[in-house]
């Protein structure tokens, strides 16, 4: 887990550049949201601060064929697929879900795994429910709650009460706001005993509540307000997405970059609170299911198709033109050798000896047609080859051999690279001489480069036409192509 400090730093680094409204944490009174302001920053975003490489989200493959939508303009897309869904209204979903008396789904988000003891405060009185939800403890409010496990029994200070126990305030699930694993998180806390002794940890919140603390932690607060918007409702549709894969399992979606990130109400900022309050209920549907919204932090000009990175050909994540222009993550370089190369190669068990040449076809203009590249030019396959043999790899495993941001590169031996794809006059050279060459690894874009791209997202939440009302439509409806907005619940 992140470390709280990093936060701070963040928050300073926003404010400076981007002029953003202050944290809004557990101690924090509530100010206005920011004005709307134009990305053109260096911030990294919070959930970039770990690994480069970003981890892949699944994707599930839909039951039914799909047609292609026609093609129109972006208010008529909106237009057309709402008359659509109120016809449709995805009302199987609604009966899959479990939901609160308001018809929100409740969400069980695992927050880790623990072996060692660990603590539950509140600010209300506490009180303890058994695995059929009966009450059996009630602990007075600001005494904390030390949690802990043994004999295949989850204890309460010291008690043993159940194999699965729910910790909560008497405000009840909705209500409720716990102090626990270094966090403020609201809803409730299910902890379940398993088999190896160690328990599991799940916070269970409305599908709301989590959103709040989805936001502020994929984006930046600050960015203009369309682009919130349209993260709450991909966080909201892919969470209910994860909901309807798991619900056979112990909870339903993670915190990290393996689902999207999640910080509790400690996360929380005003500005992205009022983006999730804005968008109450709103989901990407596709033929009355929600979507699996996957997103990333950069498309690098242009976003891929699916059935090119991971194998499933799904009508809503084909590849689009992405309009983010991010100094920190749309252009990038890794400066390298041929020895430096041939180590790593070696390093990963990929040796070829002496490199000699890549087999790969250059980065040209997108929409690209090649077999070795998807239509936004990231790689599928690309071959080493050197005196002792050669390996086709992946571009997955050559982003995750060299450390890069994305699969959406090339290889300049001996060269300096291009600034921009588009009509760019240096062709890139594969070929490797006798002596030790510097090689550029030039790439573009960070994440997979599947669905809506955030900082794309943030540059068209900036332009002019963003003062429209509900531009976060025009935003969903361009990165997820032939989808519906559907309120779900109210």
């Amino acid at each position: 887990m992140r470390k709280v400090g990093y936060r701070y730093v963040a928050i300073a680094v926003i404010t400076a550049v981007l002029g953003s409204a202050p944290f809004v944490g557990a101690a924090a009174s509530q100010k206005e949201a920011p004005k709307r302001t134009t990305v053109k920053a260096t911030f990294v975003k919070p959930n970039e601060r770990k690994d480069s490489a970003a981890s892949k989200r699944v994707i599930f493959k839909p039951a039914a064929k799909v047609t292609k939508a026609t093609k129109t303009t972006p208010q008529e897309t909106i237009r057309a697929q709402e008359n659509i869904d109120k016809q449709t209204r995805v009302s199987n979903v609604v009966q899959e879900v479990k939901k609160g008396s308001s018809g929100e789904p409740v969400i069980r988000v695992l927050l880790g795994h623990r072996s060692q003891s660990f603590s539950i405060s509140s600010t209300m009185p506490i009180v303890i429910l058994d695995s059929h939800g009966h009450q059996v403890q009630t602990i007075k409010e600001n005494q904390t709650v030390t949690v802990s496990s043994g004999g295949g029994s989850v204890h309460i200070n010291g008690h043993s009460i159940d194999k699965s126990i729910t910790v909560q305030n008497t405000q009840g699930r909705y209500g409720s706001e716990l102090q626990t694993l270094g966090k403020t998180y609201r809803g409730a806390v299910t902890v379940h005993v398993n088999a190896s002794g160690s328990m599991s940890v799940i916070n269970v919140l409305g599908l709301e509540q989590y959103v709040q603390g989805v936001v502020p932690e994929e984006v930046v607060p600050s960015w203009p307000t369309p682009a919130l918007e349209a993260q709450a409702v991909a966080a909201r549709t892919y969470a209910l997405h994860s909901m309807k894969s798991k619900q056979n399992s112990m909870y339903d979606i993670g915190t990290t970059t393996a689902d999207q990130v999640y910080g509790g109400k400690s996360s929380e900022f005003v500005s992205t609170n009022a983006a999730v309050k804005r968008t109450h209920g709103m989901v990407l549907t596709y033929q009355g299911q929600p979507i699996n919204a996957l997103f990333h932090s950069d498309g690098g000009g242009y976003t891929e198709d699916s059935v090119n990175l991971w194998g499933n050909d799904l009508p809503y994540l084909k590849g689009v033109q992405d309009y983010s222009n991010h100094e920190g993550t749309t252009v990038w370089n890794v400066i390298t050798s041929r020895q430096s190369i041939e180590q790593k190669l070696a390093a990963a068990s990929k040796s070829v000896g002496y490199l000699q040449k890549i087999e790969l076809s250059p980065l040209a203009d997108r929409p690209m047609k090649v077999q070795d590249r998807g239509v936004s030019g990231r790689v599928k396959t690309m071959k080493f080859v050197g005196e002792k043999g050669s390996i086709s790899l992946t571009g997955e495993q050559v982003q995750g051999i060299f450390g890069l941001k994305s699969t959406l590169f090339d290889f300049y031996v001996g060269q300096t690279p291009p600034s921009r794809i588009q009509g760019a006059s240096v062709k890139a050279n594969h070929t490797f001489s006798k002596v030790n060459q510097t090689v550029t690894i030039h790439g573009y874009g960070w994440g997979h480069g599947l669905g809506l791209s955030q900082w794309g997202a943030a540059e068209m939440a900036s332009r002019k036409e963003a003062s429209q009302p509900d531009y976060y439509k025009v935003i969903l409806q361009h990165y997820y192509q032939g989808t519906a907005l559907t309120k779900l619940y109210n």
